[in-house]
């Protein structure tokens, strides 16, 4: 018998290694961002609750400079994995901050007209929410199969999956995913029981030819 798995879903992890320093000046550029700005624009985050969600130019502000070559980096190596074509590069569509305090979280949503996109955790307190992203092909919700209770049930039979919020940590998941984040239900008070994170969108594009040669 041969059996492959079709129509997976990859979804990919990177534990970035300077993201003490990093995340230090995240969250004070961040913060003043907030101060300068502090209606922001609302998507798919609870404005209610008290979260602030930035405009979409991150990435063109120097300030964020290094996060910005963090994400194209990792990128660089998902398209790499993923033998996307050379000649093309990942590139930053938007990019925004989201400052999200105590019961604030994102409704369900996907990022239409795009490739991938990306979350990563400035700030993760425990119990901040964790994100979920759900099995997009809804027909096979249709009849759930009984698995073997004593086996693991394989990866790609689950209908969703959940990944705590963990500060230097960036993931990257196809644009049509479906995906959530649960409410921050932290014990800290102030803004360090806030869930900080980045969120941002990437394309591919034609990639520059090196100048040096």
């Amino acid at each position: 018998m041969q059996t492959d798995h079709y129509f997976a879903t990859p979804i990919s992890c990177f534990d970035l290694p300077d993201s003490q320093a990093l995340n230090t000046q995240l969250l004070t550029d961040i913060l003043n961002w907030q101060q300068q700005d502090p209606d922001g624009i609302v998507r798919s985050n609870l404005s209610q609750a008290g979260a602030w969600h930035s405009t979409l130019d991150m990435h063109l502000q120097p300030q964020f400079s290094q996060l910005k070559n963090h994400v194209l980096a990792s990128a660089e190596q998902l398209f790499e994995s993923l033998q996307y074509d050379p000649h093309y590069q990942p590139a930053i569509d938007s990019m925004w901050a989201n400052l999200n305090p105590k019961h604030a979280h994102n409704r369900s949503h996907i990022h239409p007209d795009t490739l991938w996109s990306g979350v990563y955790y400035v700030q993760a307190p425990t119990d901040c929410g964790r994100i979920s992203f759900s099995d997009p092909r809804i027909q096979s919700r249709v009849l759930s199969a009984r698995y073997d209770p004593q086996q693991q049930q394989p990866l790609h039979t689950w209908p969703e999956i959940y990944f705590d919020a963990m500060a230097g940590r960036l993931i990257l998941f196809p644009a049509w995913l479906v995906h959530e984040v649960e409410p921050n239900l932290s014990a800290l008070e102030g803004i360090d029981g806030y869930r900080i994170s980045v969120s941002f969108n990437l394309y591919q594009t034609p990639r520059v030819a090196d100048s040096t040669a």
